[in-house]
């Protein structure tokens, strides 16, 4: 019989995409708690100023420039974290970005890049610390996917099917890690107020859209969830009673879902055509 998970905070996370947005407010919401925090992101100038703020919480703080698109850059972002600190308690996959547009429009270079950061880049994350947490016999994995990981949503189908796999990918490392008394969450935001669309391909569409459109959840409620989250059996966190809804409806009456799905598809395309 497996060992049940010990207490893994205060302890060491890593936490990526932690430049700004979820990525950022997660750091600062594990260093307020008294921990060290590991950030990694590929804006080396941004990623000291967060870790300037987590030593002023508190905390200790390393930034370790990062593309997580780049397996090597993931093992040596991990090995950084060892060499530090000694082990790896915690493990926050965060970092990604969007395109915006209809599937047959999106191209296979778009397609390529988002599944390097958004999937793949989870997948370095999860197979670099994986072997570690299971020497320890405790951990903690969260994969940040999306609520429209959980049920595709118009003109963004290439995020779409990125979160799709950060899902099962989660789902099945969930399983497989239980044994060892790590726990492993996927971690399912609704819109929330980050740099995210500054950085989606085809930024003026999403500008004209999604910015007119939709309100937007601070970043730090999602860090709250996560932080509060830590060595709990949590499988999923899904944010938004709307959100919610609408991955039951997926799941219990697909034909339903369309039907929502299929209003906010008009909207965006009223948007784009006064755009």
């Amino acid at each position: 019989m497996a060992r049940s998970a010990q207490p893994v905070w205060p302890g060491v996370a890593i936490v990526t995409g932690a430049s700004s947005g979820i990525g950022m407010e997660t750091a600062l919401a594990l260093a307020r708690r008294g921990g060290t925090v590991v950030l990694a992101a590929r804006r080396a100038e941004r990623l000291e100023e967060v870790a300037r703020q987590c030593r002023e919480l508190g905390g200790e703080a390393l930034a370790v420039p990062t593309d997580v698109a780049d397996a090597r850059q993931v093992d040596r972002l991990v090995e950084r974290a060892l060499d530090a600190f000694g082990r790896v308690d915690v493990m926050v996959s965060n970092a990604g970005f969007g395109v915006f547009g209809r599937v047959h429009e999106t191209s296979e270079a778009d397609m390529r890049d988002i599944f390097d950061v958004n999937f793949f880049g989870v997948f370095h994350g999860c197979r670099a610390v994986a072997p570690i947490m299971i020497r320890q016999r405790r951990g903690h994995i969260f994969n940040v996917s999306s609520v429209i990981g959980k049920r595709g949503a118009p003109f963004h189908g290439a995020y779409c099917a990125t979160k799709f796999a950060v899902c099962g990918l989660t789902d099945s490392l969930r399983v497989e890690l239980a044994p060892y008394g790590v726990r492993v969450t996927s971690v399912c935001p609704a819109l929330t107020a980050t740099e995210f669309s500054e950085h989606v391909r085809r930024p003026t569409a999403v500008e004209t859209t999604l910015g007119r459109i939709a309100r937007r959840a601070p970043a730090s409620v999602v860090a709250r969830r996560i932080t509060s989250s830590v060595g709990k059996s949590v499988p999923e966190i899904v944010f938004t009673t709307g959100g919610r809804f609408l991955t039951v409806l997926a799941a219990a009456w697909p034909r339903a879902a369309d039907a929502m799905m299929k209003v906010y598809h008009d909207e965006l395309v009223k948007a784009l055509r006064r755009g």
